[in-house]
Formats: C-alpha cells, structure tokens, sequence
C-alpha cells in the first residue's frame, strides 16, 4: 500500500474515492488480491474458479455488467473493486464483486463509499428502482457496511453453498430507490448526477 495512503488514514482524514471502468490493465491486481479458493467465492461466487485468470477476466469484461476499479482520489491508486449488473426488463440492478484490495484499508469507511457510489449510478443516473446483493452470513463486516448504506435483510438462504465439506448460508439484501433518497441526508454531499 502506498506510503501516504497510510499516513492519511492515520491522520485522521477522510479518503475520497472515484470508481473508473474496470480494464485490462487491472486484471495483474486483482488477481493477486484473491490469493484462496475459499475467498474467490466469498467475493465471485460462482462466476469465477480459482485461481482466477486473465482469460476469466476478459470474459468478465466483455459482459454486460457495469465493472468498477475503486481509486483512492488522492493519489491515483488502485484500492478495491465493485461491479453493478442492471435489469432494465424490471428497473433493477444487482450489486457484486465488492472487494478493498488493499486489506490494511479496511474499517476506514471506504466500503461505504464504495456502495454509495454505485448506488449513486444505480439510482441517480440510471433511474433504476431497485438494487439487491447477496452476502455469506459470516461476512458480518460487510453486512454491517451494507445495513448502514439502508440495505435490508430479505431472506437467508440457508446453507446455499458448499465450500470443502461445510456448507455456507446467504443473505439476500436490497434497497430501494426511495430508501436511498432518504438515505441521501445521512451521507457525506454528493447528489445524484
């Protein structure tokens, strides 16, 4: 992680972040960040196999999903991950592929700033109605993240995934647009575009 990152962090200011088209010249990082089997599923799901391969990457690359890297507005640098995928049929979106990269940032708030961003393009620019995700139920950091951003919790899908010889269970999350402009009071300024 880079060297004035952390000094911001630990002075206590307040580290802004833009989301810029996920390319080919990102693929290196992110396959480093997802270094086990287990991890690959926590944040691809079923989408990827692990080791995740610049060839799974193109694929990703060439769907229809909107693909996010998240840099650190400051410096330039690369910090996470986050992708949206939008149903136009049913004026719905799905969040996925949420990741902060650089694991010393986590606990900052930048995963907040992650969501309100796409949910920003989802709700402000897209118009869309509805947005859902899909988080393991042991991942209580990010559901935290993800409550806090006016997610609701819809439904547990129990014991959904195998993964070795256990078995994982699944919430399922939404928010709606109004619920979002509600929430737009609570967040730091940034109104839909």
């Amino acid at each position: 992680m880079n060297i004035s990152l952390v000094n911001i962090i630990e002075e206590g200011k307040i580290v802004m972040i833009i989301l810029e088209h996920f390319e080919r010249t990102d693929f290196k990082q992110l396959i480093e960040w997802i270094d086990s089997p287990k991890f690959m599923l926590q944040w691809g799901g079923r989408t990827f196999s692990y080791p995740l391969t610049e060839q799974q990457l193109e694929n990703y690359i060439c769907s229809d999903v909107l693909i996010y890297r998240v840099v650190h507005e400051g410096n330039g640098e690369v910090i996470g991950h986050i992708n949206l995928t939008v149903d136009r049929i049913n004026d719905s979106g799905r969040l996925g592929k949420v990741l902060i990269g650089e694991r010393s940032l986590k606990g900052y708030g930048i995963g907040q700033l992650m969501i309100q961003k796409v949910l920003n393009v989802a709700f402000g620019q897209l118009k869309l109605h509805r947005v859902s995700l899909g988080v393991f139920d042991f991942n209580l950091p990010a559901i935290h993240c993800y409550e806090k951003a006016g997610f609701v919790k819809e439904g547990l899908l129990r014991e959904a995934r195998k993964v070795d010889n256990e078995f994982w269970s699944l919430w399922e999350m939404s928010i709606l647009q109004k619920e979002w402009l509600d929430k737009l009071t609570d967040w730091p300024r940034e109104q839909p575009e």
